[in-house]
């Protein structure tokens, strides 16, 4: 009879034990929103905006003396190098291609464009999986001098919404962004451009983390803060054409910078400040073949990313 009574003893102690223990397991502590998602959505973030960019520069302008000039829909289109891009919309909103409004000839000639740009991003690795998307809406001018240099402005307003799944939680960043550019159209095949850009943001975000209780139990900890962003961006790029082919070589560099705010979740859990670089080599090689004011072509794209952040 007392062997019975200890062994029942025995068995609700390692019960007790058991059940303590699965308690202390439900707790964790995962990271806030974007801890994981920084790491790979700077260059994502960015490279629509020099994008787009590029493509106002090489799809609507080119030297008037090379019999190339071209708007919406001509032969150029295909160096538009819209990376990434889930759908764009660009639309010539006003374009003097004559220079009759440029006051010297037909070597000035300005144009006001606006684009709108939507890309997604998925990370399926469990331990960080999250999914979403980037709008971007540009407005830029820039006028031409002397058929070889574009000097233009264009600012946006930038919206992130991600869904963090490896933490049960989300994350919604806006902003705006100003982005300078220059091109030197070296002559009828070779370019050269320059696109800088900054830009502010804030961020509002959720995780739900777990707690012992007992019972164990869900809480949702929110979180809001600031950030900037800076990125330059160059390329080298030639530009071929032989009846309806063209051939286009591209090598550039994209080097982009943020710098995030510490800030304290409603949970009074601190989070400190941080900053991420990123530079990325990238070589471009396309051929189109056109006809009147249709064009197909394939290209490919070699990117070497360094400064990298690891999760």
């Amino acid at each position: 009879m007392l062997q019975k009574t200890l062994g029942r003893i025995l068995g609700c102690a390692l019960l007790s034990y058991g059940s303590t223990a699965l308690a202390f397991t439900l707790i964790q502590l995962e990271p806030p929103s974007n801890i994981i998602t920084d790491s790979f959505t700077l260059q994502a973030q960015v490279q629509p905006i020099a994008g787009t960019i590029r493509a106002q520069i090489f799809g609507l302008r080119r030297p008037g003396s090379s019999k190339k000039v071209t708007q919406v829909g001509g032969m150029m289109l295909a160096a538009n190098d819209r990376t990434g891009s889930a759908s764009d919309v660009n639309y010539l909103a006003a374009a003097d291609p004559s220079g009759a409004g440029g006051g010297s000839g037909g070597g000035n000639a300005q144009s006001l464009w606006i684009s709108s740009t939507f890309d997604s991003l998925a990370n399926t690795f469990s331990r960080t999986e999250f999914y979403g998307a980037t709008q971007n809406v540009l407005v830029g001018y820039d006028f031409t001098r002397s058929d070889k240099f574009v000097f233009g402005m264009a600012s946006g307003y930038e919206a992130s919404n991600f869904v963090t799944k490896f933490n049960s939680g989300n994350e919604k960043t806006r902003g705006y962004n100003i982005n300078p550019y220059f091109a030197w159209l070296i002559s009828d095949r070779w370019s050269l451009d320059v696109i800088a850009g900054v830009g502010t943001f804030n961020t509002d975000q959720s995780r739900t983390i777990a707690s012992a209780g007992p019972p164990p139990t869900t809480v949702a900890v929110d979180s809001e803060f600031s950030s900037k962003r800076g990125f330059v961006s160059t390329n080298l790029t030639n530009i071929s054409t032989l009846r309806n082919w063209k051939l286009t070589g591209s090598l550039g560099l994209l080097w982009s910078k943020r710098d995030q705010d510490a800030y304290t979740e409603n949970g009074s859990i601190p989070v400190y400040g941080s900053k991420q670089t990123s530079k990325q080599w990238n070589l471009l090689g396309e051929v189109a073949y056109g006809r009147g004011n249709s064009e197909g072509f394939f290209g490919s794209r070699y990117e070497d990313i360094r400064n990298y952040q690891k999760v």
